[in-house]
């Protein structure tokens, strides 16, 4: 195969007439054109003398003087020339275009690129075996060159030229789409679509349909006298002769070249294989260098990413979409930016993202973040209780079997759950919410949100709802809606109205109107002064046990004589095993009732108690309590809402501090997280 070349000319403007996201998207896409595995062109670096020329006011003179280099290159190799100008573009509408090359659009015609006759100039060298022009501006379609220039020039028509323009000669282009899409496009390839991607019919038509703000379009010319290579613009990656595994996307090749600038002798190397290529020919004392060293690690992570990829491309290739791989991102605890990311990065990007972000504390050879995406994926695709055979054998062989089965029993289920913390540190004020965003009972994304001192809940209102909004971005881009949430709070805010009738929703509406709210006592997240973890969670797996067993059917009433003095329930409550029943109160007693409350929360984490301090009808609240028993608490919730409609019911008239063995699960995670210095859990050192 002869050279490629390719250059990419991004034209900044200044001031106002500055194209957001230009910069990124001609190093995008020159990036793809000069990957090996995709465009193949030679990569030269980037200046005037390069294969990428990116800046504010080149001037005329910078273009041309890169793009003479450019075909010259071509001509001595025979080989094609892919052109791209990504920039401003003015005139069309019935003239020709200008390409804005002098960082204003208001300058006039002689500081600008006549580009058809430009187009006409470069076609007609003898040398090169064609160009393939990208547009990417503003009345694009404009820089189609002259008939006379196509048939009547140096070449007298013995040329071959392929156009692709952005937008029609009197519409606008908008954001770089069309080289954003089409690096996209090229980066994941097209099904059935040959060896080779062309600027052809099926080519425009994927375009299209990726592109709404414009109408991209193409021209093609070929009078070449003698038939040779076809003029393509990159390898299908998706076609079936090909194999996806070398390929390199956005971040890996950015992190190779950050860590191989330093380095002599690296120019050029693009692809796994080149770097591979490139360590096996060192001589052994240099691979001792650190720089070297880091190399080394970085091509092992590329190896598990090339691996990893073929894996999930066998095993869901045919049922992966946009939707799904944003799902199991947001579900692997990606960050937003690349879960929301536009367009969608492509499977081989959320690998590597996965692989190569991955914490410093993270095993060798094995990520978290990894194994949690691949857990998310099988979960969103294939639900079953048995691993895919090829995930099965790759989970063997890289000795993550376990912590993939572990997540997917997390996994199970996946209904989503906010857990609203309400942090007082020992104090008497709450000074912050602690946010925690579950899947199933897989804790996948966390937050917290300050609460200025002041009343209750007062402040406190404010950061559950940033952080009730918090959950709802995450929410959305994971396709799924908000119903339970669970609000943990220590034991004097309990002795304040309930969270479900706090009106936390945009400051208007009470939080357990629009959601199913379970109140959960803080204790075994921040035991009381005196009361150790170990004892709470203790009680709290009692607790669960004695449920279980179905020894009660209901809770374990007390009267007001047993809450007549706080030394008179110490002295039952020790006569009764910690965590052997929920506690009933009946009706509440007249002093002391936050002491006796913690008291009662310290034996039995779990407790019911009157909604306004005392009933009418204690006993048919008993009743009630009793013959809703098993269906407790989902039965309390709709209870309330009801009655926030106006339907009456006992129920309805209590409150509880429910402990269930999701509550306990999440406590006792918490617990256990390894304590760690800051440093040792940041992302891997960058160069």
């Amino acid at each position: 195969m002869v050279s490629r070349h390719v250059l990419v000319v991004g034209a900044q403007c200044r001031g106002a007439e500055e194209l957001p996201g230009l910069e990124d998207a001609a190093r995008r896409l020159h990036r793809t054109l000069v990957d090996p595995d995709i465009g193949a062109c030679l990569d030269r670096g980037e200046g005037e003398t390069g294969s990428l020329l990116v800046g504010t006011a080149l001037g005329k003179t910078a273009v041309e003087k890169a793009l003479a280099a450019a075909v010259g290159r071509a001509k001595d190799d025979g080989g094609p020339l892919i052109l791209a100008l990504l920039g401003h573009g003015t005139g069309g509408c019935g003239g020709p275009l200008y390409f804005v090359t002098s960082g204003s659009a208001h300058d006039g015609a002689i500081h600008q690129l006549h580009v058809p006759s430009l187009i006409g100039t470069v076609t007609n060298e003898t040398g090169p075996s064609g160009l393939i022009a990208v547009i990417d501006t503003c009345h694009a379609a404009a820089a189609l060159l002259d008939p006379q220039s196509a048939t009547a020039g140096l070449q007298q028509g013995g040329l071959r030229l392929s156009l692709l323009f952005a937008a029609s000669a009197h519409l606008p282009a908008w954001y770089m789409n069309l080289s954003v899409q089409l690096a996209e496009l090229l980066e994941s390839g097209m099904p059935n679509a040959g060896e080779f991607l062309a600027v052809d019919e099926p080519l425009i038509k994927e375009l299209r349909s990726r592109i709404h703000t414009q109408e991209p379009g193409a021209f093609s010319f070929d009078g070449a006298p003698t038939s040779g290579e076809s003029l393509w613009l990159a390898h299908n990656v998706r076609s079936a002769s090909r194999h996806t595994a070398s390929s390199l996307g956005l971040l890996a090749c950015e992190r190779l070249h950050k860590l191989l600038s330093p380095l002599e002798g690296t120019h050029g190397i693009s692809s796994q294989k080149q770097l591979k290529d490139w360590l096996g020919g060192l001589e052994q004392e240099r691979l001792g260098h650190p720089m070297v060293k880091r190399v080394v690690e970085f091509e092992r992570d590329l190896g598990v990413c090339a691996v990893a990829v073929t894996v999930l491309e066998e095993t869901f290739g045919d049922a992966l979409t946009d939707d799904l791989l944003r799902k199991a991102a947001a579900r692997a605890g990606f960050p937003q930016e690349v879960v929301v990311r536009l367009p969608c990065p492509s499977l081989r990007d959320m690998v590597e993202y996965a692989v190569l972000c991955q914490s410093a504390v993270a095993h060798a050879g094995q990520s978290r973040t990894l194994v949690h995406f691949v857990a998310a994926l099988t979960h969103l695709i294939s639900p079953r209780d048995a691993l895919p055979r090829q995930l099965a054998v790759w989970a063997a062989k890289s000795g993550a079997g376990t912590a993939l089965n572990s997540r997917l029993i997390e996994l199970r289920g996946a209904t989503p759950r906010l857990i609203l913390v309400a942090a007082d540190d020992g104090g008497e004020d709450v000074v912050r919410v602690e946010a925690s965003l579950l899947f199933g009972s897989a804790v996948v994304h966390t937050a917290e949100f300050p609460c200025e001192p002041g009343p209750v809940p007062g402040a406190l209102v404010a950061a559950l709802d940033e952080a009730r909004l918090w959950a709802l971005s995450w929410l959305a881009a994971a396709g799924e809606r908000l119903v339970a949430v669970d609000v943990s709070v220590p034991t004097f805010l309990l002795l304040d109205s309930p969270p479900e009738e706090w009106k936390v929703v945009r400051g208007r509406r009470m939080l357990g109107v629009d959601y199913d709210v379970t109140t959960r006592w803080s204790g075994l997240l921040t035991p009381p002064p005196g009361v150790s973890l170990d004892d709470m969670l203790h009680a709290g797996s009692r607790l669960l046990s004695s449920l279980q067993s179905r020894a009660h059917c209901g809770p374990s009433w007390l009267g007001l004589d047993d809450l007549s003095s706080i030394e008179r329930l110490q002295d039952l409550l020790g006569r009764r095993r910690v965590g052997g029943c929920v506690w009933g109160v009946g009706a509440l007693p007249e002093k002391d009732f936050d002491l006796i409350l913690e008291e009662l929360l310290i034996h039995t984490p779990a407790l019911i108690w009157p909604r306004q301090g005392s009933v009418s009808d204690t006993r048919a609240l008993q009743d009630a309590v009793a013959e809703h028993w098993d269906s407790l608490p989902e039965e309390l919730l709709r209870a309330f809402q009801k009655r926030m409609e106006g339907v009456p019911g006992h129920l309805a008239d209590i409150r509880t501090t429910w402990h269930d063995a999701h509550w306990q699960d999440f406590c006792q995670r918490r617990a256990g997280r390894a304590v760690v210095a800051p440093q040792d859990v940041t992302r891997k050192e960058q160069p």
